[in-house]
């Protein structure tokens, strides 16, 4: 049998894993996150304006339900000119502040990557977690 998460719990497991101090950081390097992704496997944008963002405990909104969804508010980025090499934008990844350790990654959609900002472009990411157990 798999294991079953009770409903009223998705929350509270959701609440454990993102109450530490995490940073989003957008990647130019061509990686697509898989499962032995580490954060070394991502080249964080340099330069246009760029920095990382701090995502606090705090700023994450819990919905429970079936399934419970983690929302943090909108991440915006404008830039203000080009990137340094590679030059490209390709997604996001989240690390803990505490180790450095990769969390999760995601590549934005290949309608979109890779991406050459310049001047005014904007990218926005609104991260999201859900958790749901199937019976």
């Amino acid at each position: 049998m798999s294991l079953v998460v009770p409903d009223a719990v998705e929350v509270i497991i959701l609440q454990m894993f993102l109450n530490t101090p995490l940073t989003i950081r957008l990647f130019g390097n061509n990686a697509t996150p898989g499962p032995a992704s580490t954060a070394a496997s991502f080249t964080e944008l340099v330069g246009g304006g760029y920095a990382n963002k701090p995502l606090i405990f705090a700023g994450w909104g819990f919905t429970p339900n079936a399934p419970s969804v983690a929302l943090y508010a909108k991440q915006s980025w404008t830039f203000t000119g080009p990137v340094n090499a590679p030059g490209t934008l390709y997604g996001y990844y989240v690390t803990r502040d505490s180790d450095g350790i990769l969390l999760w990654a995601e590549r934005f959609g290949p309608a979109v990557v890779p991406f050459t900002p310049i001047v005014g472009s904007l990218v926005e990411v609104t991260p999201r977690f859900t958790g749901s157990s199937v019976f």
